[in-house]
């Protein structure tokens, strides 16, 4: 009787079709699992944020103004002036401006450092919205605000999240009208 030393064709294909079956479950579940993940990175930024902002509005009386929106993470931002204290080229948060509690600016907010790492984990494209930068606008009087992030998905969705509500929406576009 001849001894056997390896495996037939059959026993080959059936492996490799488990190997298949099991992949087509694991990668869509793992795409998911990376999509969730940078949902959660954003709305993490975006609270972190939120909590600078009220901070800054409690001390100031209102919010960093900026009709247009503007990328988080840039330091010539308005924003970013602001919140990372930075004082030369800020128009609230100054070195010769007291706030509410008689302390002199500028006063850090958020760590510039943090600050540049508020990015948005989507980016997949070199357009206005998916150039990887999580946004922030306010209303001229700076009495509310708005940020919002692409999220990747398609058709185009965003993250937004508003002054008045501590949750994150998922919608098709930001409602900018929403900022009297």
């Amino acid at each position: 009787m001849k001894q056997r030393k390896g495996f037939t064709l059959i026993e080959l294909m059936i492996v490799i079709a488990i190997i298949i079956i099991l992949a087509a479950i694991a990668i869509p579940n793992y795409l998911r699992m990376t999509e969730r993940a940078k949902k959660a990175r954003i709305s993490s930024d975006m609270a972190s944020l939120a909590t600078g902002l009220e901070a800054f509005r409690t001390d100031w009386g209102r919010y960093p103004g900026s009709a247009t929106a503007q990328e988080v993470d840039l330091p010539a931002s308005l924003v970013y002036i602001e919140l990372g204290g930075i004082g030369t080229g800020a128009s609230i948060n100054t070195t010769t401006a007291t706030n509410i509690a008689g302390e002199t600016g500028p006063i850090e907010y958020l760590k510039p450092d943090t600050l540049k790492s508020i990015v948005d984990p989507f980016k997949n494209g070199t357009t206005t919205n998916e150039d990887g930068h999580v946004y922030y606008m306010s209303d001229a009087n700076g009495a509310h605000w708005v940020l919002y992030a692409y999220t990747g998905i398609t058709p185009k969705i965003f993250m937004s999240r508003y002054d008045a509500s501590s949750t994150i929406i998922e919608s098709a576009a930001v409602d900018t009208d929403d900022i009297p």
